[in-house]
Parts: structure tokens; C-alpha cells; sequence
């Protein structure tokens, strides 16, 4: 069988209607290797995955929006486990209606050799694994003792893998992506793996040379409780946050946990530009005027009282078609920032645009 003749006819038969294909690549493929297909379909509003057998052979199916591939390619290159990234930006294109595959995958690859950065948590996996390497040393009891190695070994790989600023994966994705950054370490885990003594003498090596143990005096913060009220009056509203041309913008709670607030200004007569506020979601109430909502498919037109949901990722505008009266709205993101990516038009721009200041997190 051939797997991109077998991925493109499953495609042809069950996607007819399909923007974009891609088959991940696997280059050590086996007799039980499933198909990993990532499939763009126009206006999918709920992305899903799907395992199935085609023609006999296993096969995972990742079925997005163009809206969904966007978001998700880049929560995976913020979580620093790029697997949706690697299926698209390095597989092989079965379909392209739009035209835009060449472009996405350079701008894909290109992001992927670059590296994830700096890992703000590598702290916390210093932490981590000085705790585990303490909990090996004192374990006895068999059935404990076996799931502690298996830990101290991912939080080894993991640690390494952060303190060189690479990728990371899950299950034998983290084993190819620490063999890629560290062979030599790799190989000494798996050797060490069934020996406590030897393994243990192993994590602390991947300790010392990644800052040293860390353990005593270790700080993280949790979630803030028992606080004081925040009263914020009109006068004390801040225009320091992300503006888009055509509206004027107004912090109100800012900081949060989990959410930002504030409010906007229409001028009589005025458009905003078009923009997306990435992965926030976006809760809008009309105070007064009769602002517009112009997405790329229609319009919404609002009055006093009425409110508006905008998702993540979703490019609009707003418009006062009023000659004579300012509009504004409060407005509640799902986010601690008020996220704003300004934008050429009402549809994202091509994926080969990727990048991280059109989805910042």
C-alpha cells in the first residue's frame, strides 16, 4: 500500500468538499502505524478528530476550520509541544484549493527550526525533578518504585529539553524530540531506566547542568484569594491597552486572572479596522448609539441594551453609521490582556502568514 495514494482517496471519498490535506509524515512507519490526515473544511465550526480504518489501515483524522487550524497550530507552538505544526508544516500535501499550502508549510518549518524560546518553567522542572530524584532515592516499595523511575525520566527529558530551548511532545514524541537535541543523554536514560542507583545518578547530572537542584526555598504563587474589591471610576479608565484605528479603547479591569474590561468609543460617522482579539472571547454590551458589527459574512445592527458575542479569532470591525452620535460599549475578554490583532481585511490573512504577532498569546 502506498499511504498517500490510500490518505488522498480517503480524503477524495469522505471530504469532497476539502480546502486543504495534509498527511503527517513517519518515516518510521511499521506494519501497525496509523495514518495521522489533517483535513481543512470551509466554515467548520466545532473541530473534531475522528479514528477510523480505511482500506484496512488505521487512521487518525484531525478535521479543523481555517478559523480552528489557525488557533490550534498556534496553541500547540505555545504550549512547546508543536504536533499539529510538524503534521502540516513537514507531511505531505494532499489537497490545496486554497493555494496557500507552499506558503504555510515554509512559514511552519521555518517557526519549527527556530525553537520554542526560552522555557518560562524551567524553574518549576528543576523543582520537579530534584523532588522525584529524593522520592528514587527513598522508594522501596516494587510498584511505586516503578512509576517513580518512569516519572524521573520524562521530567529529566523534559527538563533538558527546556534548558536547551526546544520542542517537546508527548509519549515517543518527547523520546524522538530529546534524541534530536541530546542522543547521548537519551541513551543513558533508557539504559537507566530498570536501575534506581544508576537512573538516579543520571537525573542529578541533568540537574547540576541545568542550574543546579533546586528545591529548598522554591517559590510558585497560586491563585489569589481574600483580596479587597476594585472600585474603578470613570476618570480613572486607561487608554493604555492595544488600539485598532477608527475607536478609541479604554481599560477598566486590566491584570486579572482571567479576564480583561473596558469600554469603547465609536466617533459619529466612523469604521474601526478590521481585527480578531485572537483567543479571546468577547462579550460587548451597547450602552448608547447604534454601533454595527461587520464580519465577513453579514452584519449585526445593535441598540442600547443589546449584546454582542464575538469568538476567538473571528476578524470584524465596528461601524457608527450615525452622522451625529458617538457609540459605546462595555466590553468582557476571556482574557487577562486585551488582546487585539489588527488585520488587512475581514478574513485572516493566508496561513503562510503565520506568525506570531498575528496570534499572540
Amino acid at each position: 500500500m502506498d499511504p498517500v495514494t490510500d490518505a488522498r482517496a480517503l480524503v477524495a471519498s469522505r471530504f469532497p468538499q476539502a480546502l486543504q490535506a495534509f498527511l503527517a509524515a513517519n518515516e518510521a512507519r511499521t506494519p501497525t502505524s496509523d495514518l495521522d490526515v489533517v483535513v481543512v473544511l470551509p466554515d467548520l465550526a466545532v473541530p473534531y478528530r475522528e479514528s477510523l480504518r480505511w482500506r484496512g489501515t488505521p487512521v487518525e483524522l484531525f478535521v479543523h476550520g481555517e478559523l480552528s487550524l489557525h488557533a490550534y497550530l498556534e496553541r500547540e507552538f505555545a504550549r512547546r509541544r508543536p504536533s499539529l505544526p510538524r503534521m502540516c508544516g513537514h507531511g505531505t500535501v494532499l489537497i490545496d484549493r486554497l493555494g496557500t499550502a507552499p506558503s504555510l508549510q515554509s512559514a511552519l518549518a521555518a517557526r519549527l527550526a527556530a525553537g520554542p524560546g526560552p522555557s518560562p518553567d524551567l524553574d518549576r522542572l528543576r523543582y520537579g525533578l530534584a523532588d522525584l530524584i529524593d522520592d528514587l532515592a527513598g522508594a522501596k516499595d516494587p510498584g511505586e518504585l516503578m512509576m517513580i523511575r518512569s516519572t524521573v525520566v520524562e521530567a529529566a527529558a523534559r527538563l533538558r529539553l527546556a534548558s536547551l530551548e526546544r520542542w517537546e511532545g508527548n509519549g515517543k514524541w518527547l523520546m524522538r524530540e530529546l534524541r534530536s537535541a541530546d542522543h547521548a543523554l537519551a541513551e543513558q536514560l533508557v539504559a537507566a531506566h530498570a536501575d534506581p542507583a544508576r537512573l538516579w545518578a543520571v537525573a542529578t547530572r541533568v540537574v547540576e547542568e541545568t542550574g543546579g537542584r533546586l528545591w529548598e526555598g522554591y517559590h510558585a504563587d497560586g491563585d489569589p484569594f481574600h483580596q479587597r474589591l476594585l472600585h474603578v471610576t470613570p476618570s480613572a479608565l486607561s487608554s493604555e491597552t492595544a488600539q485598532s484605528s477608527g475607536m478609541h479603547r479604554l481599560a477598566a479591569i486590566a491584570g486579572a486572572g482571567h479576564l480583561w474590561m473596558g469600554q469603547t468609543l465609536v466617533a459619529p460617522a466612523t469604521a474601526s479596522a478590521d481585527h480578531h482579539h485572537g483567543r479571546s472571547e468577547t462579550a460587548i454590551f451597547v450602552v448608547r448609539g447604534n454601533p454595527s458589527f461587520v464580519f465577513a459574512d453579514g452584519r449585526i445592527d445593535t441598540g442600547p441594551g443589546d449584546y454582542v458575542f464575538v469568538p476567538p479569532y473571528v476578524p470584524h470591525r465596528e461601524e457608527n453609521p450615525s452622522p451625529d452620535d458617538e457609540a459605546l460599549v462595555v466590553i468582557a475578554r476571556s482574557t487577562p490582556e486585551a488582546i487585539v490583532v489588527n488585520l488587512p481585511g475581514l478574513r485572516l490573512p493566508p496561513p503562510g502568514a503565520l506568525g506570531s504577532h498575528q496570534f499572540p498569546e
